[in-house]
């Protein structure tokens, strides 16, 4: 008798454990939810029409957590700011006009700081440093405001770059979104 309360006493530990780990997991693992789409899409800081559409584009954004979400958007946010800071250097390189040359100049440099900060904002997000991201995400919201802002100075605009810059400030507005709504525990905006 002894025995079997010994051995079935251990195993009390051990199945709450399991249970305290998977209710932990299942809590961190919920997707995204519609009615979180729409808090994030209709916050003030975001273009409502920009973010349905871009939630909407991507099948995969259905299965990610909201912290997965924020690593989605950020990894975008780079990739798209790597294709424009090379296109920026390219037309920098090919420009012949003065004024213009200047401007990709400054976009092609602005984006290549945002590059460093998306790259630190991702590990931020691993270690829930969000105050780090907080900054490298609103810095390069910033820049490509900056960039937009110089590009409207150039002699002939070609909507495809200032499309690009847009959906790069668009997309690190809904990322401010999620991290000031979701992810910090005193939420002041939401």
């Amino acid at each position: 008798m002894i025995a079997y309360v010994k051995s079935n006493f251990l195993l009390v530990p051990i199945v709450v454990l399991l249970l305290f780990v998977v209710s932990s997991y299942a809590k961190f693992s919920t997707k995204v939810t519609t009615s979180e789409i729409r808090g994030i899409c209709t916050h003030r800081n975001v273009n409502a029409s920009f973010c349905y559409e871009f939630m909407k584009s991507s099948p995969q954004i259905a299965t990610l957590d909201i912290s997965d979400l924020a690593k989605f958007l950020i990894n975008y946010d780079f990739q798209k700011t790597l294709d424009l800071m090379k296109h920026f250097q390219s037309l920098t390189n090919s420009t012949t006009d003065r004024s213009s040359k200047e401007s990709y100049k400054i976009c092609s440099e602005l984006f290549s700081l945002g590059i460093h900060l998306l790259e630190s904002s991702l590990k931020a997000l691993a270690t829930n440093d969000y105050d780090t991201l907080d900054r490298n995400v609103s810095d390069m919201s910033a820049y490509a405001e900056e960039c937009g802002s110089e590009l409207s100075s150039v002699i002939k605009p070609i909507p495809q770059l200032l499309k690009g810059v847009s959906i790069v400030e668009n997309v690190g507005h809904i990322v401010l979104v999620i991290l000031e709504c979701f992810l910090v525990k005193e939420k002041t905006f939401c």
